[in-house]
């Protein structure tokens, strides 16, 4: 699937760097700041533009949505003619734009950009990727701040986008690493997000073609075009290699297959926990040598995958790779319902800020108009 990644804001850029570090022939990337030193070490993608550089002189937005937004909406004519170029070459299939929803830029700028983009380009989806940030740690009045952006962009998000792909970080921290930097534990959240999404959008370009082949025209059906809200679950077990007996590792079966399959829905397996029952759609796919694809398993844990999220036919791919040591399902689950997780972080909000949570108030009922543009 041809991809325009647009990395939006600091943590959107890095992740569309990693995204063009998997797989340059198919993916197409720009990155937009407002912070210049942010772009500087983005290896992979070649076009960078920084906005707001006369206003902010190329320091940021401060973590400033409403700011972020402004500067991108003045941006809009700087933004297009690099993203232009960049279609007529490319041709891509989607766009999608990455951004983390606690900042400033990204979480501020990314919808604008997505309503201008959805009128120019009427004939591609426009998506985006909304990174929840993890707050461990924090002090609370940054911990507030990071919190309440999340809210207040979902909630501007929602409007704007034909898909809301949400990843939130805190599902990979890793508690019993104890010698691992922030900057470590992003790099290897980016890493694995970028593998995962990567064999999803490349299932179907691989040659020789798998068994069942699941096209770029299969995810847009899945993702759709009325605003879903997505999450992708992933589930992989190390094989026993005979030629690397002393490595151990799993002996892959029928029942092996089918519990992996299963477990790729599981609330821990998500990039954003959620409850997957009443979603809209969802898609499976299954990596691992060829000889470990059982087609039996597969539809038992097909079944098994319509019954969890209540979709009427789950949509699948295979993705045969001799040279791998895992066996993985990835499930992209959209339409999803269960936004627990954002109350929990408003509830959150309101106890730092000294105020009482309201018991009837939840993000599913809170979406409002944007007065930004």
């Amino acid at each position: 699937m041809r991809v325009f990644w647009i990395g939006f804001g600091q943590a959107g850029g890095k992740i569309a760097n990693s995204l063009m570090g998997m797989n340059r022939r198919l993916y197409s990337a720009i990155a937009v700041n407002t912070e210049e030193a942010d772009l500087s070490g983005l290896r992979y993608i070649r076009e960078k533009v920084l906005i707001g550089k006369y206003a902010l002189r190329g320091r940021g937005v401060g973590s400033d949505i409403d700011l972020g937004a402004s500067i991108a909406e003045k941006s809009l004519a700087q933004m297009m003619d690099s993203i232009d170029t960049v279609v007529r070459k490319r041709d891509p299939e989607v766009i999608w734009i990455v951004a983390g929803l606690g900042g400033g830029t990204g979480a501020g700028g990314s919808f604008v950009l997505a309503n201008e983009l959805k009128k120019v380009y009427k004939h591609i989806p426009v998506y985006g990727l909304g990174v929840v940030p993890s707050v461990s740690g924090m002090p609370n009045e940054k911990e507030a701040l990071n919190l309440s952006n999340t809210v207040k962009s979902f909630e501007l998000w929602s409007h704007y986008f034909n898909n809301i792909l949400l990843v939130d970080n805190q599902q990979y921290e890793q508690a019993h690493v104890t010698r691992e930097s922030v900057e470590k534990m992003y790099q290897r959240v980016n890493e694995n997000l970028a593998q995962t999404l990567t064999t999803i959008l490349t299932a179907g370009e691989i040659r020789p073609p798998p068994q069942e082949v699941f096209s770029s025209s299969e995810i847009k059906a899945t993702l759709g075009l009325i605003g879903d809200v997505s999450t992708i679950g992933h589930c992989s077990e190390e094989i026993k290699i005979r030629s690397q007996f002393w490595r151990g590792g799993m002996e892959p079966g029928t029942h092996e297959l089918e519990d992996i399959i299963e477990r790729s829905v599981e609330k821990s397996a998500l990039t954003f926990p959620a409850d997957v029952s009443g979603a809209r759609a969802a898609s499976l796919i299954v990596h691992g040598r060829p000889e470990h694809l059982y087609t039996q398993s597969i539809s038992v844990g097909r079944a098994r995958l319509e019954e969890l999220t209540t979709v009427g036919k789950v949509r699948y791919g295979d993705y045969p790779d001799r040279r791998t040591k895992y066996l993985s399902a990835i499930t992209m689950v959209s339409g999803i319902t269960d936004f627990s997780r954002l109350d929990q972080m408003r509830k959150r909000v309101q106890e730092l800020n000294g105020s009482t949570p309201s018991n009837h108030h939840t993000i599913a009922d809170s979406v409002v108009e944007p007065s930004v543009i």
